[in-house]
Parts: C-alpha cells; structure tokens; sequence
C-alpha cells in the first residue's frame, strides 16, 4: 500500500529543489524567431475566431484574417517582449581615443589666476591665418545657384533640390535652403524611399528652426517620428525625438522636453538591446550615434 503523506512529502521536496536550482540558474534570453513563435500563438484565438465570423476556412479568407487580426496583435506582442528582454542590457563603453593622454600624462591644473595678455595680438594673429577660402566660397556660390536638370526624374529632381539646399544652408541663405527642401520632398513624393524621405524632412525642420521657427520645426520632426514608427524604419525616430527635445529647451518648455527624452532613452535602449536581427544590423551602423543622442539629450 502507497503511503500516501510520505509521497506528498516527497513530491513538495522535489518542488522545492527544482524552484530553488531554477533561481539561481542564470535566465536565457530569447531569440528573435522564439519570441514570434510565441506571440504567434498568442494571436491564434483571435485569427480563429475572425475566420469563424467570416463564415468559412479557405486559404484567402485565413490569409485576410492573419493579415488584418493577427499580424497586429503579433506586432504588438513582439515589439513588448523584445523591449523587455532589452531592458537590461547596459550602454557600451564610450570608444577611446589612441590620441587621448593618459591621466598621468595630462598637464597639471594651475592653480593661480594667471592674467589674460593686454592686448588682442594672440587673436588677431588665429584671425590673420583663418582668412577666407575664396575659391571654396566660389564653389559654394556655385552650387547654390545651379538651375534644375531637365527632364530629370523625380528621384534625381528631389536629389538635386535637397544638394543645393545644402548649399544654401552653408552660405546662411536658410529660407533659400528651406524653399529647395519643400521642393525637395513634392518632386520626390512616391518615388524615393522612407529614409531619403527622413532626410529631407530633417532638413526641412533644421532650416525651419534656423529662421526662427520653432514651432513648425518641431512640426515636422514629429511628422518624422509619426511616420517612422513602423517595423524596419523606427531608427529614424531617434534623432528626431532629439531634435524636438532639444528644441523644445530652447522654448523654454523643459517639462516636455524631458519626456521627449525619456523616449529617446527607451527608444535606444530597445535598438541596444533587442534581439530583433533588424535592430542588431542597425546597430552596428549607427549605435554609436544613437547613443551620442542619448547622452546629448540628457545633457540638454
């Protein structure tokens, strides 16, 4: 006859040990294809139930479903856990310089207060050697003033307008530079694609911000973050949340500025961490300065 307390007993010790063996094992994160093969799952019910009300399980009417009821609800699902499995990956260090003296080399601090020289002679002679580049001035005039290209394509017109806007910033002819990015974006409407589209409206809004306002540039940066939120593309949304941060201190609006921040830090945080295989190749390129955002805004 089983004696069945002592079973018990034996099955609560069991418990016991794997539970405490479990906490101290070290957590395993997830890849990328787990995590949509769980959320995957999660979405089933919910395709099932829109194949259901549709009256019918052919392919097309399972493919609508999957396309309208649970890609969403695998989009979603996806992105939170990715972004909770980045939560606890810490920023790389900052990269060294070979040409940074070490501390024991570095120049002593002077300690006394060392008068300034009576006379502007050490600048003028910076101001002397820094004389103005004439023929790069030239060039620059150059560029500026070039007339569109005939008969050229959409995509090469928008390149076009978005080069001699920046050469028109250059020479501090901002509203110039503003009018070639808006023409920039209506010629390349349709025919280039996101990221070149993200760099014209970045453009746009730096010259709107250089003329005075701050309102329309923060306007279109957001455009920027709005439409860059989607799989593939969401990189874009960091520098411009930085931009509106930072735009927003100088309006003197730090309340808002600071929640602008806090998404650029949890947006950066995601691309360091996740173990999307689109945010590890995105990283690599650009990590770096995603985290020089990051730093910059919580400095601002």
């Amino acid at each position: 006859m089983v004696d069945r307390s002592a079973f018990w007993f034996a099955a609560s010790v069991a418990v016991s040990a794997l539970t405490t063996i479990a906490s101290v094992l070290p957590v395993f994160a997830a890849t990328h294809e787990q995590i949509v093969a769980k959320c995957r799952e999660t979405a089933r019910p919910a395709v099932v139930a829109c194949v259901r009300s549709k009256g019918g399980g052919s392919e097309a009417i399972i493919e609508a479903c999957r396309q309208s009821v649970g890609k969403p609800i695998v989009y979603a699902c996806v992105l939170r856990e990715e972004q909770k499995q980045a939560g606890g990956v810490a920023a790389p260090p900052a990269p060294k310089s070979e040409s940074t003296p070490a501390a024991s080399d570095a120049a002593p601090v002077q300690a006394t207060f060392v008068a300034p020289p009576r006379t502007i002679a050490d600048i003028t002679a910076i101001l002397d050697s820094e004389k103005p580049n004439e023929a790069k001035i030239a060039e620059r005039k150059a560029n500026a003033d070039e007339t569109p290209p005939a008969n050229a394509s959409p995509a090469k017109l928008a390149q076009f307008y978005y080069d001699r806007g920046a050469a028109r910033a250059l020479l501090a002819r901002n509203k110039d530079a503003l009018a070639d990015g808006l023409q920039a974006l209506a010629a390349g409407k349709g025919a280039i694609d996101f990221t070149q589209i993200s760099r014209i409206r970045q453009f746009v809004a730096l010259q709107y911000r250089a003329i005075g306002d701050p309102k329309q540039a923060i306007t279109v940066f957001d455009s920027i973050v709005r439409d860059g939120n989607q799989p593939g593309v969401r990189g874009t949304m960091i520098n411009a949340l930085y931009n509106i941060a930072a735009t927003l201190v100088a309006m003197g609006d730090v309340t808002q500025a600071s929640t602008y921040a806090g998404r650029v830090g949890a947006l950066v945080q995601e691309t360091r961490g996740s173990p999307n295989p689109n945010w590890r190749a995105a990283y690599a390129v650009y990590g770096h300065s995603w985290e020089a955002d990051n730093d910059t805004v919580r400095a601002v």
